[in-house]
């Protein structure tokens, strides 16, 4: 089923979306740091704020593409109008030195904005990121272009439960909330929405709005991740992307077959696999919330399709194996063990991980939790959203 994409919108809904999108804005906790959402809404930021944040540059053009390279922002200097260009980042990247390089070379090469810009001088390259990898800075001495190199760390700061941008001993106030401070209550305004998320919430059922909003708020408050709805409007995707190769996060369902809700869990995979994961779904005990975190859990079904509750085991039957090793449909109390199953060490580590913060080697005590915890998995749908979001964040980071 496609998902939706902006092309698909009326001139209409892109005004709407333009105007939810201004409303929803936001930083976000997550492990002590505040941080942009993503780092569209960091170049949003400081594309916004040019004039105060750069007082010296005139800014030519953002997001400039040329021979396959694009810069966030082409600038020049006021005083001299020497060439500058600034790639901003969200977090570290070892790749700075030759993607600036690239762009520099391309920008040389067609001499855009001629009458705006004095392509005599040399090109100042400057990267804005939170902090930088030692091979930035390898990369930088080995380079001839050296001394036209600038990296500017950047950091944000909690000040009133409001965020404080600092740029070179400079601060600046962002005016949209942080998401996930404990003693912050999100805001749950449906008008609020994206276009597409409005149409999948009118076909929810009204007791679930709230719920489903709350979560939906968690979920984007999770780095990287975007939200995706399908042109039916009956599925709702969050994660970097749809395809095979993107990450996922989470998905909701809302079909004939009834509201489901799935997560992307460690998975028994025996295979060297790196971070095993597979899509799993919730069959909840009657009258059921699939939205909120206490509801109890009748089935975990391991299955990359829709959930047809005819294929419901019967007591004392056998609901078969998937690919990944692990029983297709079980109950929640057996999960980490059917998720260990089968000498599946990558995921028992990468669980004890996630659960207990444990890498190897392994004690004692910490073998005794896991012998009595693992036959005792939790049934509510809160422990498998909050495992899912702990997978998301290793994954990602």
């Amino acid at each position: 089923m496609p998902y939706l994409k902006a092309k698909h919108l009326s001139t209409q809904g892109k005004r709407f979306n333009e105007k939810s999108k201004n409303a929803n804005r936001k930083l976000i906790y997550l492990g002590g740091e505040i941080r942009f959402q993503s780092e569209m809404d960091l170049e949003d930021y400081i594309d916004d704020n040019f004039d105060e944040i750069f007082p010296s540059l005139i800014k030519i053009k953002r997001q400039y593409t040329i021979k396959m390279q694009r810069c966030d922002l082409l600038c020049c200097t006021k005083s001299e109008r020497q060439p500058v260009i600034i790639e901003i980042k969200n977090e570290e990247y070892r790749g700075l030195v030759s993607q600036l390089t690239r762009y520099r070379k391309a920008i040389l090469s067609n001499k855009s904005f001629d009458d705006k810009i004095d392509y005599s001088l040399p090109v100042k390259m400057i990267a804005i990121a939170p902090s930088f990898h030692e091979d930035n800075y390898t990369d930088k001495e080995a380079s001839k272009f050296e001394e036209d190199f600038a990296f500017w760390e950047f950091s944000v700061k909690n000040h009133n439960n409001s965020g404080q941008f600092n740029l070179l001993s400079q601060t600046y106030n962002i005016s949209y909330p942080i998401f996930g401070l404990p003693e912050i209550s999100p805001n749950l305004d449906r008008r609020s929405l994206p276009a597409f998320t409005t149409n999948f919430v009118d076909r929810l059922y009204l007791d679930y709005h709230t719920d489903f909003l709350k979560l939906r708020t968690l979920f984007l408050s999770q780095p990287k991740v975007k939200e995706m709805v399908s042109s039916s409007y009956r599925k709702i995707l969050y994660g970097t992307g749809d395809g095979v190769n993107h990450k996922k996060l989470a998905e909701i369902t809302n079909t004939t077959n009834g509201i489901f809700l799935f997560l992307w869990l460690p998975t028994a995979i025996n295979k060297n696999t790196k971070t095993p994961i597979t899509r799993f779904g919730f069959v909840l005990k009657k009258g059921g919330n699939p939205f909120s975190h206490n509801s109890s859990i009748e089935w975990v079904v391991c299955t990359k399709d829709t959930i047809n509750l005819n294929e419901e085991p019967k007591p004392n039957t056998y609901s078969g194996m998937t690919r990944e090793g692990m029983l297709k449909w079980c109950k929640p109390s057996m999960y980490l063990l059917q998720a260990t199953a089968g000498g599946s060490n990558n995921t028992f580590w990468l669980l004890l991980n996630l659960l207990k913060g444990i890498t190897p080697p392994l004690d004692n005590t910490t073998m005794d939790w896991w012998k009595s915890y693992s036959k005792e998995t939790p049934t509510n749908l809160g422990w498998f959203i909050d495992l899912a979001i702990k997978t998301w964040n290793y994954r990602i980071n």
